[in-house]
Parts: C-alpha cells; sequence; structure tokens
C-alpha cells in the first residue's frame, strides 16, 4: 500500500566532485609545484563563475585533492565546467598572480557519462595545447544522496488486541501518525480494517520518509490501534509512541492507553514483523554503473515542411543560420551524446522518396542500406544536410514505422542487461497514421524506450499532445490495452521562442524517471561502478 509523493517537477542531484591530478608541470626550480584546482560553472550569461577550489598541496606533481567541489547535475542542461590548475606561490587571491599548470574544459554531462561518471583527460596549456608535460586530470562524480524518495516499508500485526464489541474480537486498524514542529500529532497513514481479530496482521505499507519524519530519524511517531464500528464513533484502544529507528529493530510493543483509569491492563502488543529504509536508486546511479543511453533521431521529410529551396521551408538551409531541425538536432543531441561512450547515433527520416522512387516512413539518413548509424551529433547534421539534396519530401506523415524500428531494437535490451533508448522525432506534426501509432506506443511502454517529440512550424499540434498522454493514458483502439508507464514526451518549439537551450530542457526532463521507472518495474539495481584507474 504505497504513499505516493508529489512529483519533483525539476529533477535534479547534488553531486560531489573528487579531483586528481598525473604528472603536472614543475614551475618551481627548488622543489615541485604547490598545486591548486579552481572550478568554475558556465552561468547562462556566457561568462564562467567559481563554485570552488581545492586546497593547496605542496610539492606534489600527482596532487589527490583532498577538498571536494560540490555542486547541482541537471541532465536536460548543458553545464559546461572548467578546472584550471595553479601553481600557488604567495598567499594573494589573483589567480593571475600564480604560475598556471594546465586545464581542462568539460561539462558534467561528460563527467557523468563517463565510465563509472569518472573522466579522465589530458590537460591543455593556455593556448589549447596538450602535450605531455601539462599532465593529466581525473574528475569523479559521486551523488549525495538527500534522501528524496526514500521511503519505509513496513508490516506490522497485532497480538491479543481488547475488543469494545459486546461480541466478537473487533476489527482492528492501525492509525499512523508523526509529530510535528508544534508538538501536535498528525495523521501520516492508516492500514485497512482487519474484521473479527484479535490478531490482525496488516498489509504491507510503504510510507515515504518526507512524509513520516521529514527524514528525521528520532521524530516521535505514534501508532494508534483503533476499533473500527459501523454506526457509532470508532473505538481508540491504544498507542505505541516510538521513532523510525524503534521500527528498524522488528520488536513487539506493548500497547497503552494513556491517562486510563486502569495503567497497568494488558491491551496487547504491536509486532513490527517487518521494517527497511529503502532508498529508490537515482538516474545517477544507473549511469554511473554502466547503463548507456542510445540515441535514435527521425526526422520528418514530408511535404508540408514546404519545398527545400522556399525560404518559408522548415528544411530551408539559411547559409546565416540554423533551421528549426538542425537547431533542434543540436540542442538535444548535444546532451545525449554523452551517455554513450562511443558517441553514436541512429538517424533516420521519413515520409521522403528516396533516389529509388521508393516513399519510405523508415529509411537511414546516411543513405546507407545497411547501418543508420552516424558518428556524433555532426553526423546527424552532415547525413541531414545530406539527404535534404537526395531525398524529395513527400508523405504522409506516419510515425509507427519509426517506432517500430525503435521497438524492436528495445525488445532485443533484456534484463539483467542495462541500456536504454531514446527516440527522438521532429516533426512539422501533421500525423496521419494516429491509431497505429497509439498501438505502437502501447506496445513499446513496457520496453526500455523513451519517445521524444519535437513540433517545429506553426501547424496544429493537438494530435501530439495526444500522443503524450499526460491529460490521459493513451489506449490501444485495437486491443484495449493501456500504456503500461508514460514514454513520450512532446514539446512544441515554437512555445520556447526557438530556444534551443530551453527546448533540451523541456523535452528531456522526464528521461531520469522513465529510466528509473524501467527498471524498478523489473527490479532492476544499478550495477556496481567500475574501478576506473588513472593509468
Amino acid at each position: 500500500m504505497p504513499i505516493h509523493q508529489p512529483h519533483d517537477a525539476i529533477p535534479k542531484s547534488r553531486v560531489r566532485l573528487t579531483i586528481e591530478c598525473s604528472g603536472l608541470s614543475n614551475k618551481d626550480t627548488f622543489s615541485k609545484s604547490d598545486p591548486c584546482c579552481v572550478v568554475r560553472l558556465k552561468s547562462r550569461d556566457g561568462r564562467y563563475v567559481e563554485i570552488g577550489r581545492t586546497e593547496q598541496i605542496n610539492n606534489d606533481l600527482n596532487p589527490k585533492f583532498k577538498t571536494k567541489i560540490e555542486t547541482d547535475y541537471m541532465f536536460e542542461e548543458v553545464q559546461d565546467l572548467q578546472f584550471l590548475l595553479y601553481d600557488i606561490d604567495s598567499k594573494s587571491a589573483a589567480l593571475d598572480d600564480h604560475d598556471f599548470l594546465g586545464s581542462l574544459d568539460t561539462s558534467m554531462g561528460a563527467i557523468v557519462g563517463s565510465r563509472g561518471s569518472c573522466l579522465i583527460k589530458p590537460l591543455t596549456g593556455a593556448k589549447g595545447q596538450n602535450e605531455k608535460k601539462y599532465g593529466s586530470i581525473k574528475v569523479m562524480a559521486e551523488e549525495i544522496s538527500s534522501g528524496a524518495g526514500d521511503t519505509l516499508k513496513l508490516r506490522i500485526a497485532g497480538a491479543r488486541l481488547v475488543s469494545k464489541d459486546w461480541m466478537g474480537k473487533g476489527d482492528k486498524y492501525l492509525v499512523i501518525k508523526r509529530q510535528r514542529g508544534d508538538g501536535n500529532f498528525e495523521e501520516v497513514c492508516k492500514t485497512e480494517v482487519v474484521k473479527n481479530s484479535k490478531d490482525p496482521s496488516w498489509q504491507p505499507l510503504e510510507i515515504p520518509m518526507s512524509q513520516l519524519n521529514l527524514g528525521k530519524m528520532e521524530t516521535p511517531i505514534l501508532l494508534e490501534v483503533m476499533d473500527w464500528n459501523s454506526v457509532s464513533a470508532h473505538d481508540f484502544i491504544g498507542q505505541v509512541l516510538c521513532t523510525t529507528n524503534d521500527l528498524l529493530q522488528p520488536r513487539s510493543f506493548k500497547v497503552e492507553k494513556p491517562k486510563s483509569k486502569n495503567p497497568g491492563k494488558d491491551r496487547g502488543e504491536i509486532i513490527v514483523q517487518f521494517c527497511e529504509l529503502y532508498h529508490p536508486p537515482s538516474f545517477l546511479e544507473y549511469i554511473s554503473g554502466g547503463c548507456e543511453i542510445t540515441v535514435m533521431m527521425a526526422i520528418d521529410f514530408t511535404a508540408s515542411n514546404k519545398p527545400v529551396k522556399n525560404p518559408d521551408s522548415l528544411h530551408y538551409m539559411n547559409p546565416h543560420g540554423w533551421n528549426q531541425y538542425q537547431q533542434a538536432i543540436m540542442s538535444v543531441g548535444e546532451i545525449l551524446d554523452k551517455y554513450k561512450e562511443d558517441q553514436e547515433f541512429e538517424a533516420y527520416g521519413f515520409g521522403g522518396k528516396l533516389p529509388s522512387g521508393q516513399v519510405s516512413h523508415c529509411f537511414a539518413l546516411n543513405g546507407s542500406t545497411t547501418s543508420q548509424t552516424v558518428q556524433g551529433v555532426q553526423g546527424i547534421l552532415d547525413a541531414y544536410q545530406s539527404s535534404i539534396i537526395n531525398v524529395e519530401l513527400y508523405g504522409p506523415t506516419n510515425f509507427a514505422s519509426i517506432i517500430g524500428a525503435a521497438t524492436e531494437a528495445a525488445a532485443k535490451i533484456r534484463p539483467p542487461k542495462q541500456s536504454y533508448i531514446v527516440l527522438l522525432i521532429i516533426t512539422d506534426g501533421a500525423i496521419t497514421d494516429m491509431d497505429p501509432t497509439i498501438d505502437a506506443i502501447v506496445r513499446a511502454s513496457g520496453l526500455p524506450l523513451s519517445i521524444v517529440i519535437v513540433g517545429v512550424g506553426e501547424a496544429d499540434f493537438s494530435k501530439m499532445h495526444e500522443l503524450d498522454g499526460d491529460d490521459e493514458p493513451l489506449k490501444s483502439q485495437t486491443t484495449g490495452q493501456r500504456v503500461q508507464r508514460d514514454i513520450v514526451q512532446f514539446v512544441a518549439f515554437r512555445d520556447l521562442a526557438n530556444d534551443g537551450p530551453r527546448l533540451a530542457k523541456e523535452v528531456l526532463a522526464e528521461i531520469p524517471q522513465q529510466l528509473t521507472s524501467y527498471m524498478k518495474s523489473h527490479n532492476m539495481k544499478p550495477m556496481p561502478r567500475p574501478q576506473v584507474s588513472q593509468n
């Protein structure tokens, strides 16, 4: 009987960065360099702002800094970081007064997405040189558990509980309360009623710690034993006053009744049969353990986008800037490519007429008949530009084939293997195969797959919002089945003022929760974080 918590609209994790260096250059004449690392984060206005620095370690070219740098990690945003190494030779706070040892420009996604969430890179000089004389840096990200999402799993029974009924053994239930800051107790949850029993055994409970005790293990908790009545007020039998720490040690508690005229009366016992503090694995824990994200991109090549050479076309190649398709590819792709070691994407088109004359609703964007794979975000952009020249915009706008290809790939990922697919569909929104698309989504909803749809242009996106399923879960008209879980997210680019970073944030915000919900549904825990050597 889980007790649900409100959905956190902005998922983020607090991470701790550990920094180590190897083979730093020596700037001192009679001793070795005294390094310190300064960490900067790029702000929204483009400036780098210091978020912390390590201690100074004297006479060491292979420092392992003890000072950790803490910052927020947000999957759906590009968080650019700089790691600057200096040889500290005085008490001056101005970095220009110290010798520069090397730097690394990277991103939080690159660190988290590296094997074991541990990034090892060569340091570069002031002008970008990365000769061996600058050495290397190792940055490891570890999540700081806030306890958010932790639940108490609890199974309770009663023994010899007294009854107020003239006949029968009584109909017992429990009310669990927590003490507030003002000293009063408020209800958190209650069990079901067990009829006609002095020895009830209630169904297991799952209580969010944020509701039970705000994460404070010594907060007083009341377990009130009640006897249910159908026509009159329920009878208070007695209570147990305890803490969460008490419950975590399975035991029996004597039921007592405060201010009773007969305080020594035996009112029975409450027995804690099982109690466990459960920490739901986070997205970052799965990624650190080696779960990779495979990205499939699908581009709309239908005629409703307007002829390519028309400046009003959504596919128009403007020599002075990117069109909306290119912006979407770049904004979303540069975040997702950090979570797969080989940075390979599968790139498709749909709704176009190929040079062979065939109209295809699922073709390789690179023109190959054997592989849809391209290298990195630039590989997608290059394949897209080539296809715009060689593929005729046609139609109709069918999604089912593309979703079917993603479903087929996701079906090959079977537990205990940990891998996840994100399908990004960029379209002008005039879908023509709504029912087959809903059927395809319903079939895919139990697989390791998320579908992100970006709407470009000024079309009517009402059908896209229907596919999103936020207002009503999708249901197949063919089978009557509903989606097992929410796997679709839709965003209209125009609603974000064509802002690429905002687009990425909106469309990717649900991916961490969708990935963890899939893993939880298959009882898959994160794999152990692999050991990563700087050598």
